[in-house]
């Protein structure tokens, strides 16, 4: 399992190599693992995207090394039903009910639906895989 990193503030991507090296990162292309860490790190495009869409509204996390921008949990649950509609991956419309479950105190249906409306369900069995997913995940917010 990989945790996806988009680096949109211009930083030098080989800035970024190497501050991972210096605490114990490997680099395999744009993948960077350490012996210690069961999460891959994934430096992906500038920009997003959710089903080839560029996302621009983040959610904003304090942290003490600075601020990070991560994609809005209900858009990180559309990310995961696009892997489901396009690659039937089963194990990504688990990751998002989870989630949906998880953080129901934080969700409304209204938000995750509005994400999820914005999915191409023309693909083949895609409808299907959406209607499936909607189910789920509706229960999994109003905590059925």
């Amino acid at each position: 399992m990989d945790i996806d990193f988009a680096v949109t503030s211009g930083i030098d991507r080989r800035r970024i190599a190497l501050a991972l090296k210096e605490i114990g990162f490997q680099q395999d292309g744009r993948i960077f693992a350490h012996p210690d860490c069961r999460y891959t790190l994934d430096i992906v495009a500038d920009r997003p995207a959710i089903d080839q869409v560029p996302v621009y509204d983040f959610a904003e996390i304090q942290t003490p090394s600075g601020n990070v921008r991560a994609l809005r949990l209900e858009d990180a649950i559309a990310d995961r039903i696009a892997a489901f509609l396009y690659w039937s991956d089963s194990e990504a419309l688990d990751v998002a009910e989870r989630s949906a479950t998880a953080a129901r105190d934080r969700l409304t249906w209204e938000r995750v639906d509005a994400s999820l409306r914005k999915l191409d369900t023309a693909l083949p069995d895609a409808a299907q895989r959406m209607k499936l997913a909607r189910e789920r995940l509706h229960r999994a917010v109003a905590g059925a």
